[in-house]
Parts: structure tokens; sequence; C-alpha cells
């Protein structure tokens, strides 16, 4: 690839980071070509994009802020996963991904300008999705007023109960 190549990866891939929420770095070396059009589909039906690039042009794509810190990361094969919506979508498909193909690695990631260790992208996949929060949040909220309508409820219901008991009680004595 002549430079003027390389220019263009690189531009694309500095616009890209620079618009992604998050960053997830693998190891796919062993990776069969299946399995990364797998990934490639799962990552495009998420939102996300999945990049292969050469480490170099990764390096240089990223933030100035993050270079030194991110060279050691940048070893061997390397691709990326480029999230540009919540931050937490990319690490919640790579890790659901990787827990069926072994050969599939987190190395690490970038959340709003903060180096992430493969341990913590994984603590990252394991957050609720948002939607997941919002019902939560929301069934929290709902809890006391349904709590109050049982307690409003309870007392007619047992007076009825106890009405038809003692109506039964008076059919047998009367019988």
């Amino acid at each position: 690839m002549d430079r003027s190549g390389k220019a263009e990866i690189l531009q694309e891939l500095t616009d890209k980071f620079a618009q992604a929420k998050s960053l997830t770095f693998c190891e796919y070396k062993g990776l069969r070509v299946k399995a990364v059009n797998a990934l490639r589909r799962e990552c495009r039906n998420a939102g996300l994009e999945y990049v292969v690039a050469k480490n170099t042009l990764i390096l240089l794509a990223l933030p100035e802020n993050l270079r030194e810190k991110a060279r050691p990361i940048l070893a061997g094969t390397t691709s990326v996963t480029v999230d540009s919506a919540d931050g937490v979508s990319g690490p919640k498909v790579l890790m659901k991904f990787a827990k069926d193909h072994p050969f599939l690695k987190p190395k690490a990631g970038v959340l709003d300008n903060v180096i992430l260790s493969a341990d913590q992208v994984d603590a990252l996949s394991k957050i609720p999705s948002r939607e997941e929060l919002l019902s939560r949040m929301l069934g929290s909220i709902q809890s006391p007023a349904q709590n109050i309508l049982g307690c409003v409820n309870a007392v007619p219901t047992k007076l009825v109960g106890l009405l038809q008991a003692y109506c039964e009680k008076l059919e047998k004595a009367a019988a």
C-alpha cells in the first residue's frame, strides 16, 4: 500500500476513533474467517464497527494522550471494535462472542479517554443495558403504588371472605 492509501486509512480511523464512545482492542489470532465474518455481522447488528488494521495505524489514529499508554497493548494481531452508541455495547458483543470462540481475546479498551484493562472490559460488559436499567427504575417507581393498591384491595376482599364464611356457617346451622 502506498503512502496516500495509508494516509486515507489513517484519516478514516482517526475520525471513527474521535466519534467513538468506547474502543475495545482484541487479539484474534487463530480465529477462522467464518468466525470473523460472524463477528462482523454481530457487530453490525449491534451498531458497532469491527476494524482490523496495522498496529501503527491504530496507534496513530488514537488521541495523542493515549498513544504511549496504548503502545504495549498494540502488539501482535489487533482488531478494534468501535462503539459510537453507548460505550457498553462493544464490550458486551465481544465478550459474548469470545465465550464461544476462545481465539478472540480482549486485550484492553478505551472509555472516556481512559485505557481499560481486559478485566475492566469484562466488567464493563456485565453492566446492564440502558433499557434494562430504565425498566428496573420504572419497576421501583411502580412498586410503592402497587403495594398501596394491594393493601386497599385487601380489606374488602377479606370482608367478603368473612361474610361468605359466616353465610356458610348459618346455612350449616339451618340444615
